[in-house]
């Protein structure tokens, strides 16, 4: 793996090739990233690579990340680097699948994932997110700080579906059940009664979680 300086220069290599050899600076790097100049040079100074904004790079020109960051030659891959895609994982976002979360600050990690395990639990590619659970009420389907993938695109609710929703107590992970015009959140665990529901928001359906053992 290559230092931070290291990164950029093979950055402006890129670049470079693609403006006909013209030499470029760390401002055009910084462009590309799209990148506010000055964080920029925070981040070098403090050698902590914007990877997200790298990879993201990367992805529109289709180069594999392994040769990248690497150089590990692409037809040696077992895998071609575009079966993977980087999703946000909202690492400081909790969904409760108890009393509800507060959030109060984002923290934005890339998590590289399988296409072929999106295309399994049919979740889309541009707007599922990644988030964690704590709590117990819906165990045993969902343990105590799994993640789970949550397609924000899908916010119909149905009677068979997981959700993720916003309310006034914070975020939780439930089924909702409509009865008589008004909604209650469901826990899978049956030591926890249905909860009516005021107000709320559908932030996504859950389309899949990766349990913690």
């Amino acid at each position: 793996m290559y230092n931070y300086s290291e990164i950029i220069e093979k950055l402006k290599d890129i670049l470079s090739r693609e403006l006909n050899d013209i030499k470029t600076q760390d401002k055009d790097v910084a462009v590309a990233l799209d990148i506010d100049y000055s964080n920029f040079r925070k981040q070098k100074a403090r050698n902590s690579p914007h990877y997200l904004e790298i990879m993201q790079f990367l992805a529109k020109r289709n180069i594999s990340i392994n040769w990248f960051f690497f150089s590990q030659l692409p037809e040696s891959l077992v895998e071609s680097t575009s079966n993977y895609i980087i999703l946000k994982y909202q690492k400081s976002v909790i969904t409760s699948a108890g009393a509800g979360a507060i959030n109060d600050e984002l923290n934005t990690t890339p998590l590289v994932i399988d296409k072929q395990l999106l295309d399994h639990i049919n979740s889309s590619y541009k707007y599922t997110e990644v988030l964690q659970v704590f709590g117990e009420s819906m165990e045993p389907d969902i343990k105590d700080g799994s993640l789970v993938f949550v397609d924000k695109s899908q916010v119909e609710i149905n009677s068979t579906g997981l959700y993720v929703i916003n309310t006034p107590d914070g975020l939780h992970i439930k089924s909702i059940k409509i009865k008589d015009n008004k909604y209650y959140m469901r826990s899978i665990n049956k030591l926890y009664e249905d909860v009516k529901l005021e107000e709320f928001d559908v932030i996504g359906q859950v389309k899949g979680v990766y349990i913690k053992f």
